[in-house]
């Protein structure tokens, strides 16, 4: 089918077509010229996405949470809450997970993925091949606005962790490490839906972050980007800088929207795993759990 987007379940080691929150309306706003126009200049303002989480926030929209957990048959057993708990659908969408829920890698040489989501391997930003449409490159620059950290990991290694809407929003250390120092860049706040990036793949270096630079024993310096999108009124950060945090513990949350993190390494720093090397460097997204393994050192 034109236009479907499929990607690799890790679990069941197989090719899966996702269900798009809103694609039909994704698709008007980003494959046609008035859907665009309305994106650049309504969709994608501050503004929009503010109005849109006041709605979400308000405890009418309780009335959401249960055919949005059928309708995407998400696992309430796992979360802390029951669904008639929930104040209102914002508070629901960035809901905490039984603490046994997402079991943690536990030896330290394995690095975690930080969130639930559709994950890419970028190997090296000097390399990364234009798999995406129209033969966009990735602009590592563009992305981190810091001259300094760009020479740092220009040769290094990003993995892109995509959230949907349906997806446990909360994001997690991927190794013991302490935060030296967090900055944010302002930007708009496009949908990061493929159906977007996949038109547009800018979007990641156009929409609001947030930068943390961390340090590990076990893998040096590295940088962990939270991009926010359309309807993400917040990205809140739970963790405090100067704080020794370990693996799995939490670092932030979004609040609704779908959104994006990347975790950026410096140069042979890290041995990815096999299934991500192989099914990025075709281009191909793999789904798996916050806490699981992303690689070793």
């Amino acid at each position: 089918m034109e236009g479907t987007v499929e990607f690799y379940n890790r679990y069941t080691k197989s090719l899966e077509r996702e269900i798009i929150y809103s694609e039909f309306f994704l698709k008007l706003l980003y494959h046609s010229s008035l859907g665009r126009w309305a994106t650049r200049h309504l969709i994608g303002q501050k503004i929009f996405s503010r109005i849109f989480g006041y709605l979400m926030r308000h405890p009418l929209s309780r009335t959401k949470i249960r055919p949005f957990v059928e309708r995407y048959k998400i696992d309430m057993l796992t979360v802390e809450k029951k669904i008639e708990d929930f104040r209102n659908f914002d508070e629901f969408f960035s809901r905490k997970l039984k603490k046994d829920a997402r079991p943690i890698a536990v030896d330290h040489r394995k690095i975690a993925f930080p969130c639930d989501g559709r994950h890419l391997l970028i190997e090296n930003f000097e390399k990364v091949p234009s798999f995406f449409i129209k033969g966009q490159r990735f602009n590592l620059k563009t992305l981190l606005q810091n001259d300094e950290l760009f020479e740092r990991f220009r040769e290094g290694s990003a993995v892109i962790s995509r959230l949907c809407p349906v997806d446990y929003h909360r994001f997690h250390f991927p190794c013991d490490a302490v935060i030296r120092k967090i900055y944010q860049v302002s930007g708009d706040y496009f949908s990061v839906s493929p159906i977007a990036t996949r038109s547009r793949i800018s979007i990641l270096f156009e929409n609001k972050r947030i930068v943390s630079i961390l340090h590990s024993q076990d893998v040096d310096q590295f940088l962990m980007v939270e991009i926010g999108a359309t309807c993400v009124g917040s990205i809140i950060q739970t963790a405090e800088v100067g704080r020794l945090y370990f693996k799995g513990e939490e670092k932030g949350f979004f609040c609704f929207g779908g959104s994006t993190i990347m975790t950026i390494f410096q140069k042979n720093k890290i041995r990815f795993a096999e299934d991500l090397c192989q099914n990025s460097a075709k281009g191909i997204e793999m789904f798996a759990f916050m806490g699981d393994n992303m690689g070793g050192i």
